[in-house]
């Protein structure tokens, strides 16, 4: 027998225990008791002042230098390479100081065990000869580790460079950021909570981050893209390590079931995602996050056991917020980040989900999920039976879609738990909507085998003609240590709609797109605040230094998903005419820092095709259709634009992107070059891309051929990396003698000059930035005893010019 209930708590223990108001009718909207009012950890408070450090960790072997800033010291051994030079240390050591002291300063977090002992953060030169490690030629990557009894960074050349104003990266600035990152480990590392939280260390770390972003820029936006795992599929627990695996479960917190072969697309870098950070410092404060770190001295493993302990919230208050999470989730109750949530949802809604492994190794399509954060449902004996596949794992939650009945005045619908796993007790359900005057209304979460009620007392949102609202069911277990094998479980449900429900909606609709997002939402403080009664005991333990285990090598260089190939995403263009095709061949130089070439299409030509004028072609969707007809309407260059594999198929930015496309639309052109480094003379791809509008499609064919050629004329016949230069090289000769390369160029005026030496491909092999030099003749050698015979070419970048010459070595 059904049994209507208004939550799980009663109206007497919410007044006493949780800080609420008096109960409130059956089917009103709810409001969502406050927690405990100090869940922070004052560092201040706890730790009390820490001035700046002012010595060095002497205990490292192989340090032939070191320089430091305010709170960070930068350190170097005997292979530091001469373009990481003096200025780029400083330009690191300012970025560290500028960060962490905001940090520090404005936002309350500590500086790391080291600088509370009085030495220096440190970052050290990895591959530079240091005790950190490394060889001479690990270029690439970054990580938190243990250096000299402390946690500390550990970067190899390539972040470090891309703080050197001349360096050519494209992903310069993400490095830098990503540097950031790992410091943000060594500095949390000073805290002596959550130790072993692998999903939190970097889901807290990538909050941290963002949240100093938010607050001092007031910009509510940028969310990695790894977030969009969490919001476009809510099933996924929140302690989710790489995510829904191949085999149906799931990864536990600490990569427990993952092999690194078994994740799909997007979901792979759950790990990275923030979404229940943001919720937590958005709707308990910037210090409920600070707090795990602050508070567990070690006695859990996993972040949600923490908040559970009985100096947190308790077993029932974390179940609680799980829902209550959930619950703001599907409503993109997020404040001033629900903007930000809906673009993650609209980059993804639609796309496939896949085994990456299989189409690495294979290019097939496995395993495929067309990704919405709705479940859909069939029905049987009157029962609402949810998608077997997608039900929620621990922590996770359904999102079911309500069409509401005309006139409907109230809604209802009971839960039944189904399955071994499923107990009244763990499971849990909420009824919401989206008013059309923004605001998020909620019923009072219920039980299992209990009745969820809620009034339709404002206008809610329509999509497609109807009025919708949402069934919101949530697994509540947490304690991951206790039961380990809960990560390959799936809970089980069944609903039944009760009144003013006129059955589910389709599961593949945009609904959150119909939400008005602005609303005037509580403010911290504004809630009631929990009584004397519920706040728990507080230690005064201090924070002790960093354990000598390290954290997983990550390189900075890759904060993103498992796969760096963007593959083929569903789109949202129906099947349409194409109304013409347009045959583009471009010849492109290879050149070493993204240089474009540029084609033309008649604006007006093609506006016409499409039923649109040239000012109104704006209008029109660009997309970039794949081999095997999938349209991809998400950019991965700069928008609208998109990366290319040698097949023609979409990818991100990394080691499978060969040609870009960028669109300038108003002006009719397209942007065409290629990834430094890795193509060669010869070399021909082809992609194709288009514009949409109401049905039509024009599209651009477009045929990239390489070359190492840049004019036909006398003295013109130059080869790679000539691209973008004036003529012949006036300023400079270049001249062999026993396998020694000299350089002579001069300069106009005193300026700082950059000499790079390449393959005949385009290949980077050396480079030496000068520094400021006199006006005049000056020289320069390569050693070239260990390079093959073959074409080599060297461009010399002034601040007046920049030239490049072809010579032939033979053996």
């Amino acid at each position: 027998m059904q049994k209507k209930c208004m939550g799980w708590i009663a109206a007497a223990a919410l007044a006493a225990g949780m800080g609420a108001t008096a109960s409130a009718a059956e089917g009103d909207a709810y409001t969502w008791p406050a927690y405990r009012s100090d869940l922070d950890y004052d560092t201040r408070a706890n730790l009390g002042e820490i001035k700046p450090p002012t010595k060095f960790n002497n205990n490292c072997s192989g340090v032939t230098g070191k320089k430091a800033g305010k709170w960070w010291a930068f350190y170097w051994g005997k292979d530091r390479d001469s373009r990481i030079t003096d200025v780029t240390i400083d330009s690191l050591l300012k970025k560290y100081d500028t960060d962490f002291t905001y940090l520090y300063d404005s936002l309350g977090w500590a500086p790391d065990a080291q600088a509370q002992d009085g030495q220096y953060s440190a970052v050290y030169y990895y591959g530079s000869g240091t005790c950190a490690g490394g060889a001479k030629t690990d270029t690439t990557g970054g990580w938190q580790t243990v250096v000299a009894g402390y946690t500390a960074v550990a970067a190899s050349f390539y972040p470090v460079y891309s703080f050197n104003t001349s360096c050519p990266y494209r992903d310069r600035v993400s490095q830098m950021d990503a540097m950031i990152h790992e410091g943000i480990h060594s500095m949390t590392n000073g805290y002596p909570g959550a130790k072993q939280a692998h999903w939190f260390q970097e889901a807290g770390n990538t909050w941290i981050q963002q949240d100093m972003f938010a607050r001092r820029n007031g910009v509510y936006s940028g969310m990695g893209f790894l977030n969009a795992a969490t919001v476009i599929a809510p099933f996924m627990p929140i302690e989710c390590y790489s995510g829904w695996l191949i085999d149906g479960t799931f990864g536990g917190p600490g990569a427990q079931g993952v092999t690194g072969k078994n994740q799909r697309y997007l979901l792979g870098g759950a790990q990275y995602s923030n979404i229940f950070p943001t919720f937590m410092g958005t709707w308990l404060g910037t210090g409920s996050v600070r707090w795990v770190y602050g508070h567990a001295y070690g006695k859990t493993t996993y972040l949600l056991e923490t908040y559970g302990l009985d100096i947190g919230l308790g077993d029932e208050g974390v179940r609680r917020l799980i829902t209550e999470f959930r619950a703001r989730l599907a409503m993109l109750d997020m404040k001033k980040w629900s903007n930000e949530i809906k673009a993650l949802l609209n980059n993804n809604f639609g796309s496939q989900s896949y085994w990456e492994q299989d189409y690495w190794d294979n290019r097939n399509y496995s395993y495929t999920w067309k990704m919405t954060p709705y479940q859909s449902v069939t029905v049987s004996n009157g029962d609402w039976v949810p998608n077997q596949d997608l039900t929620p794992g621990w922590s996770g939650s359904n999102v079911i879609p309500l069409k509401l009945k005309d006139g409907a005045t109230q809604i209802s619908m009971t839960l039944y738990p189904n399955g071994s796993h499923s107990t009244n007790d763990n499971m849990r359900l909420v009824l919401a909507y989206r008013a059309t005057d923004g605001t998020p209304v909620y019923s009072a979460p219920v039980k299992g085998n209990e009745t969820a009620i809620l009034k339709i007392a404002k206008t809610p949102s329509s999509t497609g003609g109807s009025k919708m609202a949402f069934a919101i069911v949530v697994n509540t277990d947490y304690n991951y240590s206790k039961n380990p094998d809960m990560r390959t479980y799936h809970y089980d449900y069944r609903l039944k709609p009760e009144e003013g429900i006129n059955g589910a909606g389709d599961a593949n609709t945009k609904y959150y797109n119909d939400f008005k997002l602005d609303y005037k939402w509580p403010e911290i403080g504004d809630a009631p605040v929990a009584s004397s009664s519920s706040v728990a005991r507080s230690s005064s333990s201090s924070v002790t230094p960093a354990s000598s285990s390290s954290v997983k090598p990550v390189s900075s260089s890759s904060i993103s998903s498992s796969s760096s190939e963007k593959p083929a995403s569903s789109s949202s263009i129906a099947p349409a005419t194409v109304a013409a095709t347009y045959e583009i061949k471009v010849t492109l130089p290879i050149d070493d820092n993204y240089a474009s070439v540029t084609a033309s299409f008649d604006v007006a030509e093609v506006a016409s095709k499409l039923g649109l004028t040239a000012a109104s072609l704006s209008k029109a969707t660009f997309f970039a259709q794949e081999p095997d007809g999938n349209n991809v309407t998400e950019s991965t260059a700069n928008a609208p634009g998109h990366w290319f594999g040698k097949a023609g198929n979409v990818v991100e930015w990394g080691e499978n992107a060969y040609v870009f496309s960028e669109a300038d639309i108003p002006k009719g052109t397209l942007a065409i070059g290629h990834y430094p480094n890795r193509v060669n003379n010869g070399d021909t791809y082809k992609f194709t891309q288009g514009l949409e509008y109401n049905g039509k499609t024009v599209l651009f064919k477009v045929t990239v051929t390489l070359t190492n050629e840049q004019g036909s004329g006398a003295g013109e016949s130059t080869t790679a990396l000539m691209y973008g230069l004036k003529g012949i090289a006036t300023h400079m000769e270049l001249s062999l003698a026993r396998r020694n390369l000299s350089v002579r160029y001069s300069l106009p005026n005193r300026d700082n000059v950059k000499i790079s030496l390449f393959t005949g491909f385009g290949a980077l092999i050396d480079q030496k930035v000068t520094g400021i030099q006199n006006a005049g003749g000056h020289v320069h050698t390569f050693d070239m005893s260990e390079m093959p015979a073959g074409t080599y070419i060297v461009k010399v970048s002034t601040g007046s010019y920049h030239e490049a010459r072809p010579i032939n070595i033979t053996k």
